[in-house]
């Protein structure tokens, strides 16, 4: 049961444009990324602008690359949008969420 101050937090991953080549050499899920970081940045605006029109404010959460692929390597996970999210996840609960301008 949640107590009466807790809130469910969403937040949204932010990729870095001079790692975007990095990220699509290094999915296991390469097919269900986008082929351009711009094409990219068009997905993420629309994901948020989306998620603010039923009143979500998301957090940003910065992705490294190099951070992600470590991650993944410690707990056995393959870099897919499901273990990217779990990444994200816990990014955020480490409190590194920002809000978005």
């Amino acid at each position: 049961m949640k107590k009466k101050n807790d809130k469910t937090v969403f937040s949204i991953g932010y990729y870095r444009r001079e790692q975007w080549p990095m990220l699509l050499r290094s999915s296991d899920d390469r097919h269900v990324l986008e082929d351009t970081y711009d094409e990219w940045m068009l997905s993420f605006e629309k994901g948020l602008k989306n998620m603010r029109a039923v009143g979500i404010e998301p957090l940003r959460v910065d992705i490294d690359i190099n951070e992600l692929l470590a991650w993944c390597k410690a707990k056995d996970f393959k870099n897919t949008g499901e273990y990217r999210a779990e990444f994200i996840v816990e990014l955020c609960r480490q409190g590194r969420g920002r809000k978005i301008k």
